[in-house]
């Protein structure tokens, strides 16, 4: 209930009704009509609108401030001598409200009631199909041959009736969709796709690659493993692939060979598997499928392949869209370090995980000195500029397995896995000497840039997260008291002293 009254659309309507009250009061004056005839005029259509538009509890809710403002005619209106009449035709106006409302509620609850019915004979349906076309599958399989004549056709027929089971391609095609709208990351969505695939086309192999639209290139998404050693390997620039890129068309081997257009590719391409399809979403290319060891006669296919690579190829492209998201929701976008509420839930993680197994962690933090004046002197995109030059060497002195963050506006802050605080105080010596003797060139002009850090490890004498940085925060002020430009940290056997 909370959630549908968090809705903008039900606080839309609620500010509406509450804005068109003190409207019907003045107008109900100026043109002296009977109590309820203005709010009923004015609140008509925004209560319709609500009703046909939000939730039941929402449009009832609407409902009954449209009611209170009917009422609350009396208490405003000046010109009213009768009681009687004021109380009668507020009480008609706003009957006439709640009427509409309940004629509304009443239709939308039918309209819902015949599209479930509707939803629950089709299911049965699709369930009758499928235990039908077994049943007739069966008993194909069961008949005693009478003839050889009769024999062939009664399995010609089973055949057919095996290749076409669209029952069953409906409930798989159903089961498929489900299974690829719910894995959001390419790391358990191309799996899902593979085996999927497999299943629905009987195939022996399956491969997936990911076009790579910058560099024009296809990438298998998955680790590399011995097994795969024999698998086809597509050329996005030759070969029947590199067709399938360019046409946009799925390519049969059974076909390639009958066709002018593709028999001197394929000779190209001796190794081309069964079957090789484009993953497109409108005119955006996502990848390949790749189908080997499959039966190419089946008269259904063809028509399978094409819809499968559809399906796989919204659901990839839907994964790729909530990665992108995650992202942007994750990175800060001037630097594309992670951002400051990112940098916590990742370093809630790292303390328990040291907690747990008696790893080692370590912070650095620093902050550019006199970074106001790089935007003072040479503007707010300078400044832009060096913050973003300052993140990369961040990224590039920083090992790979470290969490780096830009913590506030000019703060930069870094947590190194398994690393000790000399180890620490080490990367964070060679960060502040690369700043130092790397000038930033920005529009033809050199920006001399340092920076001062505060080192700490966790747990010497950090206990919990807050802690922990503001301890290593504790020591980077130290350290632009001390003269900036410097690094101040404090060992783990020492007493609680900064030392630089």
């Amino acid at each position: 209930m909370r959630n549908y009254y968090a809705a903008i659309q039900f606080w839309s309507y609620a500010l509406l009704v509450v804005c068109l009250c003190p409207l019907a009061v003045l107008l109900g004056t100026y043109m002296d009509w009977p109590l309820g005839a203005a709010p009923l005029l004015l609140l008509t259509l925004p209560t319709i609108l609500a009703a046909v538009s939000s939730p039941r509890i929402c449009y009832w809710t609407i409902t009954v401030l449209a009611v209170c403002a009917c009422f609350a005619e009396i208490l405003f209106r000046t010109d009213l001598s009768e009681v009687n009449t004021t109380y009668l035709f507020s009480i008609l106006s706003a009957a006439v409200l709640v009427g509409m409302t309940l004629l509304i509620d009443l239709y939308i609850g039918k309209l819902r009631g015949t599209i479930s019915q509707f939803d629950a004979q089709n299911d049965e349906l699709v369930r009758r199909l499928y235990e039908s076309q077994k049943e007739s599958t069966s008993s194909f399989d069961n008949k005693d041959s009478v003839s050889e004549t009769e024999s062939d056709e009664t399995s010609d027929t089973d055949s057919a009736e095996k290749d076409v089971n669209y029952p069953l391609l409906l409930l798989t095609l159903q089961d498929i969709g489900r299974r690829i709208s719910t894995n959001q990351s390419n790391e358990s969505l191309i799996p899902t796709v593979i085996s999927t695939a497999k299943a629905s086309l009987q195939c022996e192999h399956c491969q997936v690659y990911l076009w790579d639209s910058k560099v024009r290139a296809l990438k298998n998404p998955l680790p590399a493993r011995s097994r795969d050693k024999l698998d086809y390997r597509p050329d996005s620039n030759q070969g029947v692939a590199a067709w399938v890129i360019e046409n946009r068309q799925i390519v049969m081997r059974n076909d390639a060979d009958q066709d002018y257009r593709l028999k001197r590719i394929l000779e190209e391409d001796p190794h081309m598997p069964d079957a090789i399809a484009p993953l497109t979403v409108g005119s955006e290319l996502i990848g390949l499928l790749i189908i080997d060891k499959v039966d190419l006669d089946s008269p259904t296919i063809g028509r399978l392949i094409y819809i499968l690579s559809n399906i796989y190829a919204l659901g990839i492209k839907n994964s790729q869209l909530f990665k992108r998201i995650e992202e942007m929701a994750s990175r800060d976008g001037l630097t594309g370090l992670f951002n400051h509420a990112t940098f916590q839930e990742k370093l809630q993680q790292l303390t328990k995980t040291a907690d747990a197994q008696s790893t080692t962690l370590s912070i650095i933090m620093s902050d550019i000195d006199h970074f106001k004046s790089f935007n003072d002197t040479f503007g707010h995109q300078a400044g832009d500029f060096v913050l973003k030059e300052v993140a990369r060497i961040w990224k590039t002195v920083m090992p790979e397995n470290a969490i780096v963050a830009r913590y506030g506006g000019e703060e930069f802050i870094g947590v190194l896995i398994d690393h000790e605080y000399s180890q620490a105080m080490q990367i964070a010596e060679d960060l502040r000497e690369t700043l130092e003797n790397c000038p930033i060139l920005f529009e033809g002009q050199q920006l001399q840039v340092t920076a001062s850090f505060g080192v700490t490890e966790y747990k010497h004498p950090a206990s919990n997260t807050n802690e922990f940085v503001r301890i290593a925060d504790e020591y980077l002020y130290k350290a632009k008291e001390n003269g900036r430009n410097r690094v101040v940290g404090m060992a783990p056997n020492s007493t609680r002293k900064p030392s630089s």
